[in-house]
């Protein structure tokens, strides 16, 4: 199982498509915790 930056080029394979979402879920994730942190010291 090769680990690359850039997903491959076809999005049929589970492995790019897994990636691809779990990147998605760390995004999110990492957003969520850094505005909740954020609103929990009052500067939002």
């Amino acid at each position: 199982m090769r680990h690359t930056l850039l997903p491959r080029t076809r999005f049929e394979t589970h492995d790019a498509k897994e990636m691809l979402v779990n990147r998605i879920v760390y995004i999110v994730g990492a957003i969520v915790i850094i505005v909740a942190l954020l609103s929990f010291l009052g500067f939002r």
